[in-house]
């Protein structure tokens, strides 16, 4: 049987070669916030200038693209046993001022620059905007969690006006409606 291949060492090896960033997103990232999510996939973000860069020395490390949107490239078998490496690129100007902005923490034994919790729940209201009934199974509760254990206010002002932002007064209203209905 061959040896599971482990994106955290595999991102991380490409960057310290290549001299790219990436920011880690997705379920893995919440852990750095105090949630826990399980995920099969490993999510990164990626200034989108750098994108080819990263596809190229994922393909090379037999990592093969399964997926090209304009939101996202998918990488791995998973029916080989890979785990599921995302990209998703941004402008560069977002990505510059999300990585002023991130956290270091290890993963795997691999550092990885983590956004900034409003960071996060910002891209979590914009999914959640964009594709509300597939993505509020998963987004509404991380939502939720990050808003509990790290003691934020969604009623305050500056939380509105994050949702407002990034997402719209429906997924506010959303994101209220369900911690109301789970905390009885």
């Amino acid at each position: 049987m061959m040896k599971q291949k482990n994106p955290f060492q595999i991102v991380s090896d490409i960057c310290q070669q290549t001299g790219l960033t990436v920011l880690l997103v997705g379920g893995h990232a919440l852990g750095a916030y105090g949630h826990q999510r399980f995920t099969q996939d490993v999510d990164f973000l990626i200034d989108e200038c750098d994108l080819q860069k990263l596809k190229a020395a994922l393909r090379e490390k037999r990592y093969p693209e399964i997926l090209e949107s304009r939101v996202v490239s998918r990488f791995g078998l998973p029916d080989e046993g890979d785990i599921v490496i995302d990209l998703m690129p941004v402008d560069s100007e977002t990505f510059r001022k999300m990585r002023f902005q991130a956290k270091e923490e290890v993963y795997d034994g691999r550092k990885f620059l983590v956004p900034k919790l409003e960071h996060l729940i910002a891209m979590k209201i914009h999914a959640l905007r964009e594709q509300f009934d597939v993505r509020k199974v998963k987004d509404l509760p991380d939502i939720v969690e990050l808003i509990r254990r790290n003691k934020m206010d969604p009623q305050s002002e500056a939380f509105r006006s994050l949702c407002l932002k990034f997402g719209s007064a429906k997924v506010h209203e959303e994101i209220l409606n369900f911690m109301g209905r789970n905390d009885g």
